[in-house]
């Protein structure tokens, strides 16, 4: 796939990698298919991260609810040896970069500060024994929160790296163009994991949110000014070809997968919750959104935004309550009571059953398109078959 004819492809073509003989003059391109990993916690670890990277896709690693700042960075360093091409050497003037990103939970990153991004922008998640300049990200990611006053933190320590935004209305997509973001990441309703609670489908927000950036541009244009059109991707529920071509039909330059690449061999995850998302059939039947995990993990997220997993007894149980006595969100102890049938879980219970990764009370975040999954696969496998490349 083209560069030229590719607008995320063409805003990563400064990123390249050694070409057949491994010299500076026969650099190819190493972001080759729009397919982004997700920075999904507890999956998307450093072999993923590697075997998308590795198959000219681009990973996002995962910085999510972190509080230790050294140990975020010796896991960013672990992708390193996993990389299989060997590295260039440029010219001393050429800024190089790590050929992933990391993904920030904003509100999260609010409440510990931004050492951590500044770290990670002056290369420290590069190998500290590296005789050339430290490489930052290629991108920083943000979701669910006010990235705007990172922006010019970034622009100003590294101007080459990227910003990925991930918005999930129309106004927050004009707002991201406004701000001439890199990538803008439309995220639909289908989403697996966290998104806001009341968002368009993919199949209306993309078209909208496209003609709606288009006309922003045109706007502007008559004004004597000029609006770039950041490269679009989507994501939510895509698992197969025929997604990821109705996607692109739409004005998509990619997407974004979360829960597709959770099966695969290379994602961090357990085995059995793999297989629990093979044996899920009918994604938007048997996935359903809820607040109810983030109460039980004591983690406050903001009140826009809740979380789409796969159902089990929990989430069963918290329907079950909402249709028989109106209760619509259970919270504190009444939330830990539902571990349990006859309502009498404690926290105790809720700290077993984390501890024993037991599906049944504890959530398996999942989107709609978990339902077309029935294999298991590598990522360049998985890679292949979405973009209609068969091995």
């Amino acid at each position: 796939m083209s560069a030229s004819k590719n607008a995320f492809l063409a805003t990563f073509k400064h990123l390249t990698r050694a070409g057949a003989s491994n010299s500076a003059s026969a650099r190819v391109p190493r972001i080759t298919k729009p397919i982004v990993a997700a920075p999904m916690n507890g999956w998307t670890g450093p072999n993923l991260v590697a075997a998308v990277a590795n198959h000219g896709g681009f990973p996002v690693f995962p910085i999510g609810y972190f509080t230790d700042r050294n140990a975020i960075i010796k896991e960013v360093r672990s992708v390193l040896p996993l990389l299989k091409d060997p590295e260039l050497h440029k010219d001393d003037d050429e800024v190089e970069f790590l050929p992933y990103g990391v993904g920030f939970i904003t509100f999260w990153l609010d409440q510990q500060g931004p050492e951590l991004l500044i770290n990670l922008l002056e290369g420290k998640g590069d190998d500290p024994n590296r005789q050339s300049r430290p490489r930052p990200p290629a991108a920083v990611w943000f979701s669910f929160g006010d990235y705007k006053p990172y922006l010019k933190l970034i622009r100003e320590r590294r101007p080459g790296t990227k910003v990925l935004v991930q918005v999930q209305t129309v106004q927050e997509a004009l707002e991201a163009q406004r701000e001439n973001v890199d990538v803008i990441v439309l995220q639909g309703t289908e989403s697996g994991g966290h998104g806001i609670q009341k968002v368009s489908p993919l199949m209306t927000l993309i078209p909208t949110a496209v003609q709606a950036l288009k006309d922003e541009i045109a706007l502007e244009a008559a004004r004597g000014s000029k609006l770039n059109m950041p490269a679009i991707l989507a994501a939510g529920g895509i698992s197969v070809a025929s997604q990821f071509a109705a996607v692109q039909a739409m004005g998509a330059s990619g997407a974004v997968i979360g829960t597709g690449f959770m099966p695969t061999y290379e994602s961090s995850g357990p085995q059995h919750a793999k297989e629990r998302l093979l044996q899920t059939g009918d994604g938007g039947i048997n996935t359903v959104r809820t607040r109810i995990f983030d109460e039980l993990r004591g983690i406050d997220w903001p009140q826009p935004y809740d979380g789409r997993v796969v159902r089990n007894l929990l989430t069963n149980r918290e329907e079950e309550d909402l249709r028989e006595r109106g209760l619509y969100q259970q919270k504190g102890l009444a939330a830990f009571r539902l571990i349990k049938e006859d309502r009498t879980g404690t926290k105790e219970d809720w700290v077993r059953a984390a501890k024993e990764q037991d599906l049944d009370i504890v959530p398996l975040w999942a989107g709609t398109g978990v339902g077309m999954l029935t294999k298991q696969a590598s990522a360049a496998e998985f890679i292949d078959q979405l973009i209609g490349e068969q091995h």
